[in-house]
């Protein structure tokens, strides 16, 4: 039984869908006469540069190809072409590499000066993939929290577009939104999903069904896959401590993602705290063997255990904001009520009482109505 109202449910990620109505654009800057004339300018000295650039290019390959130059003279040549070069490459690229001005002539210099011919060649290419389709035609969309998924190029949300959870969009009448929101939580972690998905999979929409389920079996797959994988690992020696403490961690997920009937989270927490047990024989003063071997120990009421843990984890140093919480609850479990009591005043006293214990803690320390 829990200490308080456990609020198992994560906060949902945030996501912003465009309305369907356009924005009209912002209008284009006036060019000014200076800055066409310079630009034409420009243009006029670049040819000019263009075709020494390639000479000297050439040039200094040639030296470099011979064998009789020094490397002097080929890396000189090469460097006067990239200057030469550089009024061209602006003019090629993109207005948003244009104004870098100095900046890009850095990059220029910067990428293809140690790289004779290829250099410049490679400086090329990548312009040419500046002019190529994005791989996935992905409309840019999804906004989650402040992380923008399955966009090119990046987004920001503009003023027309309203940010909305994906529970309230689950909750909503939109079959078709629900459906862009259960695509949209194959980014997210399998902690924050896996609740949305236990959800839509009671959706009165098939395909918001079939979408929620296939990608809660993909989950709960791989998370089984893996636990498969590393106690194959782990039947021939040597038993590494990273891969056990790895495998009592999946044990332990599979417990707390609610991935496991009364039974098999039995299982799964024994089998955690039996590696966990073996960890801590190969390294005695490790703190995330100790500190996973409480949660699991809470969670199956070992609670002498349990205890154990949390005393090596105080002599290492821990704060009272996390050790404070378990000791609470172990002395709830335990119907010890003078000794929560006074957990919860110390916590209150350091000022350590984490948010979700705030409420319990109210309700356990006011004063007692006569």
């Amino acid at each position: 039984m829990p200490l308080g109202t456990r609020n198992t449910q994560h906060a949902a990620p945030a996501v912003a869908f465009k309305r369907k109505r356009t924005v009209p654009p912002p209008a284009a800057p006036a060019v000014e006469p200076e800055d066409s004339a310079a630009g034409g300018a420009l243009n006029l000295a670049a040819v000019p540069g263009a075709i020494v650039a390639v000479v000297l290019e050439f040039l200094s390959a040639k030296a470099l190809l011979s064998g009789e130059a020094s490397a002097f003279t080929v890396l000189s040549l090469h460097f006067i072409a990239l200057l030469l070069a550089v009024p061209v490459l602006r003019l090629i690229f993109p207005e948003e590499y244009r104004r870098l001005k100095w900046t890009f002539a850095a990059l220029v210099v910067g990428f293809a000066l140690p790289l004779p011919v290829v250099g410049p060649l490679f400086l090329l290419g990548y312009r040419l993939l500046l002019t190529m389709e994005p791989a996935r035609n992905v409309e840019s969309k999804y906004v989650l929290g402040t992380t923008q998924y399955l966009t090119l190029p990046r987004h920001e949300p503009a003023e027309h577009e309203e940010p909305r959870s994906v529970a309230e969009i689950l909750n909503g009448k939109d079959d078709v939104a629900r459906r862009a929101a259960i695509l949209a939580l194959r980014v997210v972690e399998p902690k924050k999903a896996l609740p949305l998905l236990q959800k839509a999979i009671q959706d009165s929409d098939e395909q918001v069904r079939l979408l929620a389920q296939t990608q809660f079996n993909q989950i709960i797959a791989g998370l089984e896959g893996r636990v498969k994988t590393l106690e194959a690992d782990l039947a021939t020696p040597p038993r590494h401590l990273n891969k056990l403490l790895l495998l009592a961690e999946q044990y332990h997920e599979l417990v707390y993602l609610g991935l496991a009937t009364d039974e098999t989270q039995t299982i799964y927490l024994g089998r955690a705290i039996e590696l966990l047990e073996e960890a801590g024989q190969q390294a005695p003063d490790s703190t995330a063997v100790r500190f996973l071997l409480v949660k699991c120990a809470l969670k199956s009421g070992r609670l002498d255990q349990a205890r154990a843990g949390i005393q090596f984890l105080r002599k290492k140093g821990w704060q009272p904001e996390v050790l404070g919480p378990w000791e609470a609850e172990i002395a709830f479990l335990e119907r010890d009520w003078e000794l929560l009591a006074t957990t919860l005043r110390k916590l209150e006293a350091e000022g350590a009482t984490p948010g979700a214990l705030r409420g319990p803690a109210e309700f356990w320390l006011q004063p007692a109505k006569a």
